[in-house]
């Protein structure tokens, strides 16, 4: 019950402080408004966006992974990250519908984002994630390792980082190739998050698409959208998509 409280009361917080989007996003659920814009990125219909975003509830293994690990987050004495938030369903179909060969994520914390992108990418049938992180006892339940939650049977696709994006990151976006889709889930202050994306910006091909998580926690995807000139970035739940022109 503590588990659901501290969830609720940080989704109220979020809706009080900032009114005027959280109606834009009740009326996008009436009206498919994310569903047509993710579409639109990735050259789909809503009707097939809306289809993506009921999969992962609809795949047995991974909703039955998902309950048993909600046990372990009932027990943290912290704000957990919600298994079933609209963020990452939106993140996990984009990922279903551009299909990237290739997706490069900055922070893994318990590995919420990482598991679903890691459905989508088996679901796909190709694909390779590559995230950086390092662990931080503040986001993760006692005993538990970085990425904890993704389960063994998606972890074949998976490379993991443990490094500070800031040192590997230029690094390993030079040595990769086809790097579809980047999403910056990391530290976010306005100059990291300004750094990541203007670090992996440029090698993301026509077409790809940046995603920022906490997108509204300061300037810095608004601004970077405005700077790349990209007629095709939303904040969504949160979650900033840009599609590179």
């Amino acid at each position: 019950m503590r588990w659901l409280l501290q969830n609720f009361r940080a989704r109220m917080v979020f809706a009080l402080r900032n009114p005027a989007y959280t109606l834009r996003s009740l009326r996008r659920e009436f009206t498919l408004s994310d569903e047509r814009f993710l579409g639109e990125i990735a050259g789909a219909k809503a009707a097939q966006i809306r289809q993506y975003l009921n999969e992962p509830v609809r795949t047995p293994d991974f909703s039955r992974h998902l309950r048993e690990s909600e046990e372990t987050f009932r027990s943290l004495n912290m704000i957990s990250a919600d298994l079933y938030a609209k963020k990452v369903l939106n993140q996990y179909a984009i990922i279903r519908a551009v299909r990237p060969r290739c997706i490069v994520e900055t922070g893994i914390a318990s590995g919420v984002s990482s598991a679903y992108l890691l459905l989508a990418i088996q679901k796909n049938g190709y694909g390779e994630l590559h995230s950086i992180g390092l662990p931080d006892p503040k986001f993760l339940p006692a005993g538990k390792a970085m990425g904890w939650i993704v389960p063994e049977w998606l972890r074949g696709q998976w490379r993991v980082h443990n490094a500070d994006a800031r040192v590997l990151l230029p690094k390993l976006l030079n040595e990769l190739s086809d790097v579809g889709v980047f999403i910056h889930d990391s530290l976010h202050t306005y100059d990291h998050m300004m750094w990541e994306f203007h670090a992996s910006y440029p090698h993301l091909p026509s077409g790809g698409v940046l995603i920022a998580d906490d997108a509204l926690c300061n300037a810095a995807f608004g601004e970077f959208a405005g700077q790349m000139h990209a007629t095709k970035a939303q904040v969504l739940h949160g979650v900033g998509f840009l599609c590179k022109p």
